[in-house]
């Protein structure tokens, strides 16, 4: 084991020691040499398929947009067995909507090409015979690639730009005229032949719900409160202190409750506006108990966010406050949710917007 580490750093530092362009070519040169990754080859028969690798986005709001995507492909190849490579933070969402797959968590600091944890990923993965690789992070580093390549799986593919040969073999070009990231990357699924019919199903359970009931009354939130949710952990940071103060007041009524949401741990700034604000806390929450509180919620007020794209997978009422060019790729509206770009600074006029989305919401019967 000694040497094992020993050999690893030695490979590590002698190749960051070479140029760019050599580093890539020595690796293309051993993974079609040693791992013998083939090209694609026609007809390809997907019928066939035994096992397949998804290797997911690390950042969690590109990896929600591929949700959808990767039940189409898990579907169409039922019979196969799917494992799945991505970040600790990612892997308990897709638990959650696909719990039989197997799943290979890493932390983002040791994804270096040579480090002893990739390095036993590969001749894991080179040995497990993988019909499919999907490549789903748009734009992977050589480590990533280089695992990719290892699987030597008849069929790695990827979108335009990932990844040549001999690390994918498959390259495939979403369209422009599609903003929406969401079906950008459903045209992975439809090349294969992927049905479109296919629904995300987010069940969460009984003992989940209780155990946010159980909070929310610690906080004196009472079982019929009507919650209204805001992302200050987003907020606070990208918009300032007085204007989330200025909305969480707003939306503050005799009949609803505003609660103070902040997906992982509160910074030190985030934690001060929420001393001062004195409304009730949701912070560094597991996946299913995310999923609770947002389905015990009336609406969400959020932006580009993991709450934002969690609500909108569960069909709740959600309100995205986004940069202007963000608008449209994160954000597609539809009866349960409402996306308002900004051009500059939020002000009272964006406030008055995200309560006018609500009330629209609540007039449909959709709040």
């Amino acid at each position: 084991m000694v040497k094992s580490k020993l050999f690893s750093k030695i490979k590590y530092v002698v190749f960051r020691l070479l140029p760019r362009r050599w580093r890539e070519g020595l690796l293309r040169w051993i993974v079609k040499t040693r791992y013998k990754s083939p090209p694609l080859i026609f007809p390809w028969d997907c019928s066939a398929m035994k096992k397949v690798l998804t290797i997911l986005p690390e950042d969690p709001i590109e990896a929600f947009h591929q949700i959808n995507n990767f039940l189409r492909i898990s579907a169409l190849f039922k019979n196969a067995s799917f494992t799945v490579f991505c970040t600790r933070e990612v892997a308990p969402f897709f638990k959650l909507v696909h719990p039989e797959a197997v799943f290979v968590e890493y932390e983002g600091k040791s994804r270096a090409l040579f480090s002893k944890e990739f390095d036993a990923w590969g001749r894991e993965f080179s040995g497990e015979e993988f019909g499919l690789c999907l490549m789903l992070e748009r734009r992977p580093d050589i480590s990533l690639l280089y695992l990719a390549g290892k699987t030597a799986a008849p069929v790695r593919a990827g979108y335009f730009g990932a990844g040549e040969f001999p690390f994918l073999n498959m390259q495939v070009n979403p369209s422009p005229k599609r903003p929406y990231r969401a079906d950008q990357n459903a045209l992975m699924a439809n090349v294969f032949g992927a049905s479109d019919r296919i629904k995300v199903r987010w069940s969460v359970s009984k003992e989940t719900t209780d155990e946010i009931a159980h909070m929310a009354r610690e906080l004196a939130v009472s079982p019929d409160a009507r919650i209204i949710g805001v992302d200050v952990g987003l907020f606070v940071p990208a918009f300032g202190a007085e204007w989330t103060r200025q909305l969480c007041a707003a939306l503050s009524t005799n009949t609803t409750v505003t609660c103070l949401l902040v997906e992982g741990e509160p910074s030190e700034e985030v934690s001060g506006f929420c001393a001062s604000v004195k409304s009730p806390l949701f912070s560094n929450l597991s996946a299913s108990r995310w999923a609770a509180i947002i389905v015990r919620s009336a609406c969400i007020i959020s932006g580009k966010s993991v709450l934002f794209e969690l609500a909108n997978l569960l069909g709740k009422p959600v309100v995205g406050v986004f940069e202007k060019d963000l608008c449209d790729r994160y954000c597609r509206e539809c009866a349960t949710t409402w996306g308002i770009p900004l051009s500059r600074s939020p002000g009272q006029d964006t406030i008055q917007s995200i309560a006018d989305a609500m009330r629209t919401m609540d007039g449909k019967g959709k709040m």
